[in-house]
């Protein structure tokens, strides 16, 4: 029992929680069309669109995940806090830097062009593209509708 509550705590489950399979795929489609949008004006050298679509897929697959799981995702501060659940939900630490690479893109918003690097640019969408690959057996649903960890 004790765990069981610990784990509602940590993982921040909404009361009754029933999640909508539509806003799920809905939002993971929404993620792989921002990384291809991504490369896309990382083609043609507009670097901050390049950077926002990469942070776009991140929030729209991290959404995706707390919707499937029931987790509360209602401000742009919850993307830290539900990575860290998907961190401690699968095991896997690799989230922590794809999470990093994540907000890096984002941040890239409020640097002047000059200072921005394609090359870096590209590896951090790649990097983007392997979150979401990691993040996508969060967002199945099991056979009751609710999010499984498998």
């Amino acid at each position: 029992m004790l765990q069981s509550r610990h784990r509602a705590e940590v993982f921040m489950t909404t009361p009754e929680h029933v999640p909508d399979p539509d806003a799920v795929t809905d939002y993971e489609t929404q993620a792989r069309e921002f990384l291809i949008r991504g490369r896309e004006y990382l083609a043609v050298g507009d670097l901050h669109q390049a950077s926002e679509k990469g942070w776009g897929a991140a929030a729209h697959m991290v959404k995706a995940v707390a919707v499937a799981q029931g987790w509360q995702y209602d401000r742009h501060a919850d993307f830290s806090r539900v990575m860290n659940q998907a961190i401690l939900l699968t095991g896997n630490d690799r989230l922590s830097d794809l999470r990093g690479r994540a907000n890096d893109l984002h941040g890239n918003y409020y640097e002047r062009k000059r200072f921005l690097n394609a090359e870096i640019i590209g590896k951090d969408l790649e990097s983007i593209e392997e979150l979401v690959a990691l993040l996508a057996p969060l967002t199945v649903l099991d056979g009751s509708g609710n999010g499984s960890a498998e």
